[in-house]
């Protein structure tokens, strides 16, 4: 690609990558990567698959980082997670990540579509999440991005959808070096307070992110708001997560479902629960283990994705603080692989992903 010339992701139509991948439809584009439906030639079956723009492909550390996120995602092999089934690329070719193709809606569609969930349905999704999450966990893989654009409800009309976990651009590996240490990586609305002061993370982390996810899913909003992306990260270090029964009475109806809430997302990381399992089965509970997950909206429509910020110029992390008290067929091929990309992040930091540089000490 020419010095200066701008990446024109349709270019690539029609071609083979890897001589098997036949690219046949654009789906989106992010700052980093395409994304586009591809049929696999040799077992003859619909793929989507995730392109680093050539442009960048010159940068050692962005493709080291693009080929870690599949390494990482590949680790974990379970039903709640989507299935890396092959990446690669060198000099000669692009570098890509193929993935399985899914058919349904991501939960950020369905939350903008419907605002508040009920507590069932809001229960049904988030132990899915749980379950997939201990499976990452036991393989040493900590999301460090959990968020509703990072979820999908994979399902044809009258199936019951089943919740896949989405883009680990920025997940940390027990033996993978992400080359982040020292920065804040994560989206302001739900990373956890050890994100938020550049600190090392474990599940405990993740775990704060779907207790985030559940406020907003329960109430149709995120705890926080805030002006900017560096006031957000001081209250996600700062704050306390208020109570669902501030935002939302009528749930004093659901105690266990509050409580189960409140203490995923405690900002010491030692009152939340050890494991995501843990956290799956309290809420659970909360239901009577009977839950029940509605089938996806038919046909979702595309939209694109909100634009990427690989490196956000934003103030270092907050110094650390004392703890808290405890307390494709063608028409049909390009409906079901634009659902999958719409929360897959493009790229190796994934959409609204911020990292930042670590302060001096003593800042």
């Amino acid at each position: 690609m020419p010095d200066g010339a701008v990446f024109q992701p349709d270019s690539l139509l029609g071609t083979v990558i890897a001589g098997r991948y036949r690219l046949s439809a654009h789906l989106a584009s992010g700052g980093m990567a395409a994304v586009y439906a591809a049929e696999d030639t040799r077992d003859r079956r619909e793929v989507a698959i995730k392109v680093l723009r050539p442009d960048l492909a010159r940068s050692p550390d962005v493709v080291r980082r693009f080929l870690c996120e599949g390494a990482i995602a590949g680790m974990i092999e379970h039903e709640n997670v989507v299935r890396v089934l092959d990446q690669g690329g060198d000099d000669e070719g692009p570098y890509f990540i193929v993935m399985e193709l899914l058919e349904g809606e991501g939960l950020f569609d369905r939350l903008r579509r419907q605002g508040a969930l009920p507590p069932s349905e809001t229960v049904a999704i988030l132990v899915q999440v749980c379950t997939g999450l201990e499976a990452a966990h036991r393989e040493g893989v900590i999301h460090r991005d959990l968020k509703p654009e990072n979820i999908f409800l994979h399902g044809r009309r009258g199936i019951p959808p089943v919740v896949k976990i989405l883009d680990f651009g920025v997940a940390s590996a027990a033996n993978a070096e992400t080359g982040d240490a020292g920065f804040v990586v994560g989206t302001p609305e739900y990373l956890s307070p050890e994100q938020a002061f550049g600190q090392a993370v474990d599940a405990r982390a993740d775990i704060y992110s779907v207790g985030v996810m559940a406020w907003r899913m329960l109430i149709g909003r995120t705890p926080f708001t805030a002006e900017s992306p560096d006031s957000m990260i001081r209250k996600q270090a700062r704050e306390p997560v208020p109570p669902l029964t501030e935002a939302r009475p009528d749930l004093a109806a659901h105690p266990d479902l509050v409580a189960a809430v409140a203490r995923a997302c405690a900002k010491n990381p030692d009152d939340r629960p050890a494991s995501a399992e843990g956290l799956a089965e309290d809420l659970a509970r909360t239901m009577g283990h009977l839950t029940h997950l509605p089938a996806p909206a038919p046909l979702p429509t595309f939209r694109s994705s909100p634009p990427v910020n690989e490196l956000a110029s934003l103030p270092a992390p907050l110094p650390p603080a004392p703890a808290p008290p405890a307390s494709v067929d063608r028409g049909r091929g390009l409906r079901r692989a634009a659902v999958v990309v719409l929360a897959l992040g493009f790229v190796v930091a994934g959409a609204a992903v911020y990292l930042l540089r670590s302060a001096a000490p003593g800042r």
